[in-house]
């Protein structure tokens, strides 16, 4: 059963047809509106009205005609909704609206090699050359200077490879005489001679393992690697490996080449319709929740999907005190916090996904727009928002319990302000025989937003 809440609306409706009722409830100018997933708490109402209040001003600003945001935070989990889709088949966004996610794909490419290494299949330090083979059976020659490059520096981004080919770069392998390289894989075709080419032309600029140097066209690699050595296509090792086990049912490669109402169209940054669905992976927020779900370990998985996860969240390289990367993960440290993130950038379409599992807490955020704020923007202001309303619904508990007459030391004549008041409201138990006073009474939001928070508040 689906809960959708709309940002005009304080009553929260209930139907047994979540599709049906998702497209019943939504106007023309698609406000928006929240959806908590199935079996799961939903978010607090006072974090779900702040939130689309942001999701709204995040439009206007980009000029991107809509945005789907998945969000959890200690159990409590929403999809966040808003506009349309744009195109000739224009229909408000729902859970199930698909969208690229550009550059967020390479944390799924990541997984896939983690999977095989949780096997025993490789190492993450064995040269990437050996699992590079293109369709005319062109291997990278073992004298090449990138023979010296392994998986490692590929999935740290720290292998030297440019982000893709400069024009004398792509002149030199026939890189116009084939197929774009993602588009092959995409396609689950072999990797074109030209890519082969390129990489037995290639000397790097500096010592591979020793810098950060972002790069597309390395993860391209990490990619066809993994496909090579499960001996599988890239779709049906993606769909083995990680959608499958998940339960993402719309994530993949070319699911939006037709145009549907489930997909989303991509604008420029001064709203525009971008002219064609861009190559790589699709996704929903509802499946970008199942997918935060499972990297924060809330999903119970396998042993070898937990162990590939667990194994591309480690760091491997170290660029500065508060930047680290995992397998394709940003890891960014502040004291004791951590952030995992990753942000995406296509034709028209923004995308951006963080974690916090040291709070366990996690948020995907979808658009097709291309205009700034970037998304990781609306993100973390997410993450942000959740934590600052969490704990002032806390300090309202605690706020009703002073205006009671509780306090703190008061415990022997029962009004001990913890003891007395807001420990048995947080356990929704009776009161100790000795409390000298009745509870406040608290709306059950409140403390079902402080749990999420603090869940031993007042312990």
């Amino acid at each position: 059963m689906w809960i959708v809440v709309l940002a005009a609306a304080l009553p929260i409706f209930v139907a047994t047809m979540a599709c049906l009722f998702v497209g019943l409830s939504v106007s023309v100018d698609a406000p928006a509106q929240e959806v908590a997933a199935p079996g799961a708490g939903a978010c607090s109402a006072p974090f779900v009205t702040k939130a689309n209040a942001k999701l709204e001003s995040y439009l206007a600003t980009t000029k991107a005609s809509g945005v789907a945001v998945a969000f959890f935070d200690n159990g409590h989990t929403c999809v966040l909704v808003s506009g349309v889709t744009g195109g000739r088949t224009s229909s408000p966004v729902t859970p199930k609206t698909a969208f690229a996610m550009g550059s967020v794909q390479k944390v799924f490419h990541a997984t896939l090699l983690a999977y095989e290494i949780a096997q025993g299949k490789v190492r993450i330090d064995d040269p990437a050359a050996k699992y590079l083979v293109a369709v005319n059976g062109n291997k990278v020659s073992p004298g090449s200077a990138f023979s010296r490059i392994t998986l490692r520096n590929l999935a740290t981004h720290t292998s030297s490879l440019p982000r893709g080919p400069d024009a004398q770069q792509a002149k030199a392998a026939g890189w116009g005489r084939y197929p774009d390289p993602g588009w092959t894989l995409y396609h689950d075709q072999p990797m074109p001679p030209s890519l082969t080419a390129f990489l037995n032309a290639y000397q790097p600029p500096y010592p591979p393992g020793t810098r950060y140097s972002y790069s597309n066209i390395g993860f391209i690699l990490v990619a066809y690697s993994a496909a090579t050595l499960a001996d599988k296509p890239y779709s049906k090792l993606l769909s083995e490996a990680v959608t499958g086990p998940i339960g993402m049912t719309r994530t993949g490669p070319a699911i939006c080449d037709t145009p549907s109402p489930l997909c989303a169209q991509g604008h420029n940054p001064a709203g525009q319709a971008a002219a064609a669905p861009p190559a790589g992976l699709w996704s929903t927020a509802e499946d970008m929740l199942r997918f935060i779900e499972a990297n924060l370990g809330v999903l119970k998985l396998s042993d070898l999907p937990t162990r590939a996860i667990t194994i591309a969240h480690q760091e491997l390289f170290r660029e500065n005190e508060n930047h680290a990367v995992g397998m394709a993960w940003e890891e960014w440290h502040s004291g004791d916090a951590l952030l995992l993130s990753k942000d995406g950038l296509v034709t028209g379409f923004a995308a951006w996904m963080g974690l916090e599992p040291n709070r366990h807490r996690g948020v995907a955020v979808l658009s097709n727009g291309t205009g700034k704020p970037a998304p990781a923007s609306l993100g973390q202001e997410l993450l942000a928002l959740s934590e600052t309303t969490y704990s002032e619904m806390c300090d309202q508990i605690a706020a009703a319990c002073e205006q009671a007459g509780f306090a703190y030391g008061q415990q022997k004549s029962g009004r001990g302000l913890e003891v007395d008041c807001i420990w048995p409201i947080m356990q929704g138990a009776p009161q100790p025989p000795q409390a000298g006073r009745p509870l406040p009474h608290i709306d059950p939001q409140v403390v079902t937003a402080c749990k999420a928070s603090n869940p031993n508040f007042g312990h």
